[in-house]
C-alpha cells in the first residue's frame, strides 16, 4: 500500500481558459498600458522639442505632392503622402545633429529607464519567470508525492540556477529594448532629415513622426508579449528538466495550444502532445514561432510507456483540438 501511494502519478493541472493557457492576458495587459504611457510621454516631449527647433519660413508657390517612404522590419515599407517644397528650415548640419541627439535622449529616457541594472521592463519579466516557476512547482507537486516531499518553492526561487536564469533574462531583455530605442531613433532621424531636405512643413512632419512612433509602439508591445510569455515558459521548461535530473522523474512538457481564431495551425496541431524541452526549444527557435504565441507547455510526469496517467485528460485534449479544427474550417 505504501509503495502504491508513493509511485502513484497525479493528474496535471490544466488551465480552464483555452484561449489563454499561459494565463498571461492580465500581466501582458499591464505592460501594454505602461508602454502606451511611455510612448505618450515620448510624443509630448518630441512635440515640445520640435516646436522649439523646427523653425523656418513658409514658401510661396505650388506645393509638390510627394511621398515619404519609411522601412519596416517586419513588413513592406510604409508610404506617407505629404506636400514637399512648402517650407524652408533655419537649420544647419550641426543643429540637425544636436536635434537628433536630443531625440535619442528622449527615447532612451522613456524606453531604457533604469538602465541595464534596473530596467523598468525587467520587473515584468522577472515576475513572469517567478510565476512560471510557481506554476511548475504546483503542477509537479500534485503529480508526484516524491517531488512534493523533497521540493519547496523557496528552495527553487533561491537556487543559484534560478538566479542565473533571471540574470540571463535581464541581459536579453535589456538588449531587446536598446535595439528598439536605436531603431526608433534611426527611423525618426530619417523622417526629420528627409522632411528638412524636401521642405515638408513642421505640421506634416509631426504627423508622420506620430505615425512612426505608433509603429514602434506596436513593435514594443509585440516584444513585451514575447518576453513575458517566454520567461514564463522557460521557467516551466527549466523545472521540468530539473525534476528529472534531481529526482529521476519521467517528465516531459504537455503542449496546450491557445485555441483561438488567430492561432497558427501548426501551433494548434501540437495540442495535447508531449515533448522534450529540447524539442520545444527547437520549435520556438524556428521562423517566427515565438512571436505572438500564447501556447503553454506544462510539466507532466508520464507512465513507463510514455503516456499521460489520466486517459480522460488525453481524450479531452483531443476533443478540444478537433472542435477547434471544425470551427477553424467553418470560418
Amino acid at each position: 500500500m505504501t509503495k502504491t501511494a508513493i509511485t502513484r502519478i497525479g493528474t496535471p493541472i490544466v488551465p480552464r481558459n483555452k484561449a489563454d493557457p499561459t494565463q498571461s492576458a492580465r500581466p501582458v495587459g499591464r505592460m501594454y498600458r505602461d508602454i502606451e504611457q511611455r510612448y505618450l510621454g515620448i510624443k509630448r516631449n518630441l512635440k515640445e522639442l520640435f516646436d522649439q527647433r523646427l523653425t523656418g519660413q513658409q514658401r510661396q508657390g505650388n506645393a509638390q505632392q510627394s511621398y515619404l517612404v519609411c522601412n519596416n522590419d517586419d513588413g513592406p515599407a510604409s508610404f506617407y503622402k505629404c506636400n514637399a517644397g512648402t517650407y524652408t528650415y533655419d537649420m544647419i548640419a550641426a543643429q540637425l545633429a544636436d536635434l537628433l541627439q536630443r531625440v535619442q535622449t528622449i527615447l532612451d529616457d522613456a524606453l531604457l529607464e533604469g538602465g541595464s541594472q534596473n530596467l523598468w521592463a525587467l520587473d515584468y519579466v522577472a515576475a513572469e519567470y517567478e510565476r512560471g516557476t510557481h506554476q511548475a512547482f504546483t503542477n509537479l507537486s500534485v503529480q508526484s508525492p516524491v517531488y512534493a516531499q523533497q521540493t519547496t518553492l523557496m528552495q527553487l526561487l533561491s537556487a543559484p540556477a534560478y538566479q542565473n536564469q533571471i540574470a540571463a533574462a535581464y541581459v536579453s531583455t535589456y538588449s531587446d529594448w536598446v535595439g528598439l530605442s536605436d531603431a526608433a531613433r534611426a527611423d525618426l532621424a530619417n523622417v526629420v532629415s528627409d522632411a528638412i531636405g524636401r521642405g515638408i512643413n513642421p505640421r506634416e512632419t509631426a504627423r508622420i513622426i506620430s505615425k512612426r512612433l505608433d509603429v514602434s509602439m506596436a513593435r514594443a508591445k509585440n516584444m513585451a508579449q514575447t518576453e513575458q510569455v517566454g520567461a514564463l515558459r522557460k521557467a516551466q521548461w527549466q523545472e521540468t528538466d530539473w525534476a528529472r535530473e534531481r529526482l529521476g522523474l519521467n517528465t516531459k512538457l504537455l503542449w496546450l495550444s491557445a485555441l483561438k481564431p488567430t492561432t497558427r495551425r501548426w501551433h494548434a496541431s501540437r495540442h495535447g502532445r508531449t515533448y522534450t524541452t529540447k524539442e520545444v526549444e527547437a520549435f520556438y527557435a524556428e521562423n517566427s514561432n515565438r512571436f505572438n504565441c500564447y501556447c503553454s507547455q506544462i510539466p507532466v510526469i508520464l507512465k513507463g510507456d510514455g503516456s499521460i496517467s489520466n486517459n480522460g485528460l488525453t481524450h479531452k485534449l483531443e476533443e478540444e483540438l478537433n472542435l477547434w479544427k471544425k470551427t477553424d474550417s467553418d470560418t
